[in-house]
């Protein structure tokens, strides 16, 4: 049997959203930071804070689609029901998954600032 876990104070759980969005920042941080490596033969300032600006940009891209896509689902899931004479309401987004993507891209906008 698996026991019931204890609930998350909200304090808790934002650090943890908090946590997620560093470690999303990190790793795609260090796949940006391979890539441009790779491809220019090595890093300087400007290439790291190039790597990094798109490391960003692609995270905010990221929590959009996660955002979309669960507006989309939730219209589509209420046409239907609405079809089948049923009453139905919509879950909220998915804060937590979109918020931790979206603190990657904060912290690795941050670190291109100090860059440049």
């Amino acid at each position: 049997m698996n026991p019931v876990p204890a609930p998350q104070s909200v304090p808790a759980r934002l650090a943890q959203i908090a946590l997620y969005g560093v470690a999303a920042a990190a790793g795609v941080g260090l796949v940006a930071l391979i890539v441009s490596a790779v491809l220019n033969g090595g890093l300087t300032r400007s290439g790291t804070a190039d790597a990094l600006g798109w490391g960003a940009l692609i995270l905010g891209f990221l929590s959009g689609a996660v955002a979309y896509s669960q507006s989309g689902q939730s219209r589509i899931e209420s046409t239907m029901r609405a079809r089948l004479g049923e009453s139905y309401r919509a879950p909220g987004l998915p804060w937590p998954q979109i918020l931790a993507p979206l603190i990657g891209a904060g912290v690795l906008s941050a670190i291109v600032f100090a860059l440049n």
